[in-house]
């Protein structure tokens, strides 16, 4: 299902009166005029803006990363597989380390207390899967070339790492992956 961003009537940015007062965002999300006042303030109003221009608001559809990283419910410590970045033919599991909106700081499984190889995944594209998708779909579940040599049994570290642990379950992972394409 795509989502399409659709504007009624473009205009030229420059004949907007809401231009002329906008300077930028003031770091909590609220913009700022240029003399540092809310747009709130000066009696700004986004409904008469639009339909004064002519012009329609996104759809909440267009902006599905919002919901998801207020209803995620990723928690720090859930497991799950990801495409290896250096391999992608290939997945391991990786640690949620930290949650950030749509954002995942992960560490894959093998690397301890190790912080330098933590990467940061968008949950809306990133291929992310619950632990067990591998084996069910065939995939090839392989460690990252900087720490294959770590464990001469991976296997067995696995079952040892994964014992106890909470994987992320199927629904928060399930129908979150869209391609690319369908986001512009």
């Amino acid at each position: 299902k795509e989502s399409r961003l659709s504007v009624s009537k473009m205009q030229d940015p420059s004949s907007s009166s809401a231009e002329k007062h906008i300077g930028s965002a003031n770091g909590d999300g609220d913009l700022d005029s240029e003399d540092g006042s809310s747009l709130e303030e000066m009696g700004f109003s986004w409904g008469d803006y639009l339909e004064e221009t002519g012009t329609r608001a996104a759809p909440h559809s267009s902006f599905r990363h919002v919901e998801i990283s207020i209803q995620s419910n990723f928690q720090p410590g859930m497991k799950l597989e990801v495409a290896n970045k250096n391999n992608p033919d290939t997945y391991w599991v990786a640690t949620i380390i930290t949650t950030c909106g749509q954002l995942l700081l992960l560490r894959y499984c093998g690397y301890g207390e190790d912080r330098r190889a933590d990467f940061w995944c968008d949950v809306v594209i990133a291929d992310l899967h619950p632990v067990g998708w591998c084996t069910q779909n065939n995939k090839v579940l392989m460690p990252p070339d900087a720490i294959k040599e770590k464990y001469t049994d991976w296997t067995e570290f696995l079952i040892r790492d994964l014992t106890g642990s909470r994987t992320a379950p199927a629904n928060l992972l399930e129908g979150v992956c869209i391609p690319i394409t369908h986001l512009l």
